[in-house]
């Protein structure tokens, strides 16, 4: 129980998803320190195996990237469920559903990431320009070459972010 309270007082605000300093952090040494501005939006989430009419609401940040908002709402899908027993982030996608028939996977890293110098910045919801309000769905990874490689380029480069 404490645990789930000191993780929703540090998801109030921004977390840096590579350091893990956070705007409401208990450590002086993990604070951020900088001004970031952020919105909080509420999406509605599709859970796995869910169906049309069981969206569930949670609440994110802006400034979160994709795998944040993965963790959030898997948080919020498998409430009551211990942690051993639910899906990982990194095995969902998060789907971003616009009207019947457009669905955008959302990644933290694709050919829309923005690069400056050497250095590459995650996506996040502000990025994708996803509105407070928005559907999104959990759904299974797909399985492409895309996703393989990037995977493989991520985890070696990951000091670079």
């Amino acid at each position: 129980m404490l645990y789930c309270a000191i993780k929703q007082q540090m998801e109030k605000g921004p977390i840096d998803a590579i350091t893990g300093e956070a705007r409401y952090s208990l450590s002086e040494d993990k604070l951020i320190r900088q001004q970031i501005d952020y919105k909080q939006l509420t999406l509605m989430c599709i859970p796995p195996e869910g169906e049309a009419g069981t969206e569930i609401p949670v609440k994110v940040l802006n400034c979160d990237t994709v795998t944040q908002v993965k963790d959030k709402l898997l948080d919020a899908v498998y409430k009551g469920i211990p942690y051993s027993q639910r899906p990982q982030a990194e095995d969902m996608d998060l789907e971003w559903r616009q009207g019947r028939l457009t669905r955008i996977i959302l990644q933290d890293e694709d050919i829309t990431t923005k690069i400056e110098s050497d250095w590459k910045r995650l996506n996040t919801l502000a990025h994708y320009q996803v509105t407070d309000g928005s559907l999104v769905a959990l759904v299974q990874k797909q399985v492409s070459v895309y996703n393989i490689a990037n995977s493989f380029t991520f985890t070696r480069s990951l000091s670079r972010y």
